[in-house]
């Protein structure tokens, strides 16, 4: 199972309709709420394509620090 899920807001406006759009904001929504009630900060992440020229090195950091968990 992915830890993670990225969804890239091109693919959300060009594929998703105006009422699904509302949707996946209200579900978003509900998560950070719970997140929130939960004393947990609402997460903003940095994302890397994995075919970039310098994800190796990136990826190497990451490793380094403990936070790397991807499969090769």
């Amino acid at each position: 199972m992915r830890k993670f899920i990225v969804l890239k807001m091109d693919d959300i406006k060009d594929h998703l309709n105006g009422e699904d759009q509302l949707f996946l904001g209200s579900l978003i929504d509900r998560i950070n709420v719970c997140r929130e009630a939960e004393g947990k900060a609402v997460n903003n992440y940095v994302v890397i394509n994995r075919d970039e020229p310098y994800i190796n090195e990136v990826t190497d950091i990451m490793r380094k620090h403990g936070h790397w968990e991807g499969t090769e």
